[in-house]
């Protein structure tokens, strides 16, 4: 069962002893079978509680508010119970820390046949059998060996590739993929990535996938959210945002994309500035303290969202229609 995802008005805090952390703040994202979404930004920008809140993973600690629609369903509102019935069936995560998705004391054979515990229809063996595959398609070799090992024996590049092929089995209808080639080489990166295409044309699925690699993402999805300080400052076609960036931050994010320089560089280009202080969000533009395009009412009033050529939208009081 696969259906539309629509995060509407979403906001996340965290409660800390030195109090809240406002990680996330009316997001609206969208997402239908057959595309692929992508998420980036800085670290620390808010990608990974979006898509942790999306697959209803968030710590104790965090406050939601706004919802979360998939399938017509609101995920904020399930409960445990529900939440399990749908995770690892219809909702599946690709973590970014492979180091740590697996339970260290079972083989990776016995861990991935759990994950195929909703497949009742499926023998031992026949999990097994689909085990070997996958594992063959995500680029391990001996695949019957590997699933004998334990994590520990495998390299970080390995595991990796053992926590998409667990995310694969379970042929879910909506795949969050959180940094899924940042243990990789370029080689193994390129087939993942082609192996992520193939899951979109076979299941026609939604995947959203996170990642600092502005090349992943140009070459992978369909739409792009950018996001900064818990905001997202820009969205609309791959296209769009690569070729006629709107907002201030996404045209400098584009500018350090060290693919961009075909001379060797002493340094590479950064943004002046860092990210501002969650905890006192500012009232105006969150960018505003490291834009070259500030002017007054940047610094007290939340700039718009502005609509541009077809689903192109930027949130900036410089951008005009």
């Amino acid at each position: 069962m696969t259906g539309s995802l629509c995060a509407s008005d979403l906001s996340v805090r965290y409660e800390t002893p030195h109090g809240s952390v406002y990680a996330l703040r009316h997001v609206d994202i969208e997402a239908h079978p057959g595309e692929v979404i992508g998420i980036v930004g800085e670290s620390g920008c808010g990608k990974s509680t979006l898509v942790t809140a999306l697959a209803n993973l968030l710590p104790a600690n965090a406050r939601i508010d706004g919802s979360i629609s998939y399938n017509g369903v609101d995920l904020a509102k399930l409960d445990a119970y529900h939440q399990r019935l749908l995770r690892g069936d219809e909702i599946a995560l690709v973590s970014q820390d492979p180091m740590t998705a697996f339970n260290p004391v079972l083989t990776i054979g016995d861990q991935l046949v759990d994950f195929q515990h909703h497949r009742k229809d499926l023998g031992r063996a026949q999990k097994r059998a689909r085990i070997a595959a996958m594992l063959g398609r995500v680029g391990i070799a001996d695949a019957e060996r590997r699933m004998q090992s334990y994590p520990h024996e495998l390299s970080g590049g390995m595991r990796q590739r053992v926590a998409i092929a667990a995310a694969l089995l379970t042929d879910p209808g909506l795949l969050i993929a959180d940094e899924p080639t940042t243990a990789l080489d370029v080689t193994m990166e390129a087939q993942i990535i082609h192996l992520l295409r193939e899951l979109r044309r076979d299941y026609n699925g939604i995947i959203i996938v996170v990642s600092h690699h502005l090349g992943v993402i140009a070459e992978l999805c369909d739409r792009v959210y950018v996001m900064y300080a818990g905001e997202v400052v820009e969205g609309g076609e791959v296209d769009a945002i690569f070729h006629d960036a709107r907002h201030p931050y996404t045209q400098a994010l584009l500018a350090c994309d060290p693919a961009r320089f075909h001379e060797r560089l002493d340094r590479l280009p950064t943004i002046p500035g860092s990210l501002p202080n969650l905890t006192q969000p500012p009232s105006g533009c969150v960018y505003a303290p490291r834009c070259d395009r500030a002017f007054a009412p940047c610094a007290t009033v939340a700039p718009p969202l502005v609509n541009l050529v077809a689903s192109h939208v930027a949130r900036c009081h410089a951008v005009m229609p």
